[in-house]
This record gives structure tokens, C-alpha cells and sequence, in this order.
């Protein structure tokens, strides 16, 4: 894990490296990205929803086979570039249940895991079973909160989530494509349910988003950064469909903080 998270408060007096991946599931770290990480090493790394989920497979079930390799994987890559991953989420199989899981990973070891608790309509073939509880998890002096995808459309969650004082929201999501959709109207949600939330939970919010398709449905790349009652950033309309390296550094206060922001396309 990095030495900045052994000093002093996060958005005090340092800065916070965090890089997230907005590409098709299934598409791994590309080379190109992978030379950036290495050469540009985040405090933490994270990816979007189902992100393991391969082109051919026709359930994000049919990725069960492979959570051990998809576990192992996201290890290395944590040990490799010394930081830690959030990794977007997986299904899991659990004492007989499946969940929609994301696991927060420092040093190449599972520290911790959220289970979505607001599926999609069928999610998973209806074979998806909804988590119990929110949750964030310390990491040196940060708090990490997990959150995934459709959990954001529920205002209470971030109302919950801001009882245990999170530093940081990391939001793995896959957002459907919605055709004839206006500009207007994307920045007016992501204004409603973004920076209402970061507002709601006190705290700057990461939503990483997959861009491609998935099980045969067309996706919209959506990424952004928002802190309480403001979007910082965010992937424009234009961009929705492309694959990208965000890293963005965060420091100051977290109600106003400093950003700058490095986008690299595929």
C-alpha cells in the first residue's frame, strides 16, 4: 500500500492518486494502459460492474467458473503496482447464494467486500441475491466506501453510507444505453443522483463506468467525479462509448477539493 496513506488526513495536506478503467467487460488492463500504471503508479485502482464478464458468455453467472483466476488476477495486479484495487464487482457464490460482489484488495490480500443490495430487474437471470448491508472499510488513515450501480438510485444509501464517515465512494457501475437521450438531461440526472448523494453522504464520490456492451446490451461509458452537491468531472456524451485511463489527483478539502485530471484513450 502506499506510504501517503500512513500520514496525516487524506484531503488535508495530501494527495490522493486514484485511476479507474472505463473499457468493455472483459477487456482486462490493455498493454497501453497497463505501461501508464506502471510508469504513473495510483494509490488506488478500481474497475467498473461485472467488468470480468467475457464477450461470449451469455449470464454474468457463467463468470462463477472463473472467480478464483479474476481473484488471483486482481491480487497481482495490487501487488505489482503497490496500490489498492477496487474490483468493479463479480458473481460470487456465498453458502448457496449468488451476489453481485466487489472486493476491495491492498498488497495482493482481500481486506474486505460489499454485496450490491438494490439488483436490476432480473439481474442475473433472477439468480442474483441482494446484500444486507453497506459498507466501508479503512485503509490506513482513508475510508473507503463501496456502493454498486443501481444502490445510487436509492437516496437513503448514501444517507447510510455517511454514518460510518467515508473518505471516498468508489461506485462500479454498468450504465445502460439510453437511446435519444440529450445532454441536458444526462447532466441533470448525474447533478440529482451524484452530487446530491456526495452531498447526502459528505463525501467525493468515483463512479466508474464500463463503456462497450454487456450480455448483448449496449453500455454508455458515464464515469465522473463528484463532491458534495458538485460534478468535478465527467466523461462527456461524445465519449460514451470510448475506453479510457482516467487518473485523477485529489487533494484539499473534500467539500472543494483540487483535481487534475489525465485521460488516456485507447
Amino acid at each position: 500500500m502506499s506510504d501517503m496513506f500512513s500520514g496525516g488526513a487524506i484531503f488535508d495536506d495530501r494527495s490522493l492518486k486514484i485511476a479507474f478503467l472505463q473499457d468493455r467487460p472483459g477487456a482486462g488492463i490493455r498493454d497501453g494502459f497497463m505501461r501508464v500504471l506502471r510508469s504513473n503508479v495510483p494509490d488506488i485502482l478500481a474497475f467498473p460492474e461485472y467488468y470480468f464478464v467475457n464477450s461470449d458468455e451469455n449470464s454474468v453467472l457463467q463468470s462463477l467458473s472463473r472467480r478464483d483466476e479474476i481473484i488471483s488476477r486482481l491480487g497481482q495486479w495490487s501487488r505489482d503496482l503497490n496500490c489498492i484495487i477496487v474490483g468493479g464487482s463479480l458473481a460470487e457464490n456465498d453458502n448457496g447464494h449468488n451476489y453481485n460482489r466487489s472486493y476491495l484488495i491492498d498488497s495482493g490480500e482481500v481486506i474486505g467486500f460489499y454485496d450490491k443490495i438494490h439488483l436490476y430487474r432480473n439481474e442475473g437471470d433472477g439468480l442474483i441475491t441482494p446484500g444486507k448491508e453497506y459498507k466501508a472499510f479503512q485503509a490506513g488513515k482513508l475510508k473507503i466506501g463501496l456502493m454498486i450501480c443501481a444502490d445510487v438510485l436509492y437516496p437513503d444509501a448514501f444517507e447510510k453510507m455517511r454514518l460510518y464517515r467515508p473518505d471516498l465512494i468508489i461506485v462500479p457501475t454498468t450504465s445502460p444505453y439510453r437511446p435519444g437521450e440529450t445532454r441536458e438531461a444526462k447532466f441533470a440526472r448525474d447533478n440529482e443522483i451524484f452530487a446530491g448523494g456526495a452531498a447526502r453522504a459528505n463525501s467525493i464520490i468515483i463512479k466508474v463506468s464500463a463503456s462497450g456492451s454487456i450480455i448483448g446490451h449496449r453500455l454508455q461509458g458515464r464515469s465522473l467525479i463528484a463532491s458534495p452537491g458538485k460534478i468535478l468531472w465527467r466523461i462527456e456524451p461524445e465519449d460514451e462509448d470510448r475506453s479510457a485511463l482516467v487518473i485523477a489527483t485529489l487533494s484539499g478539502d473534500r467539500q472543494n477539493p483540487s483535481l487534475d485530471i489525465d485521460v488516456h484513450w485507447a
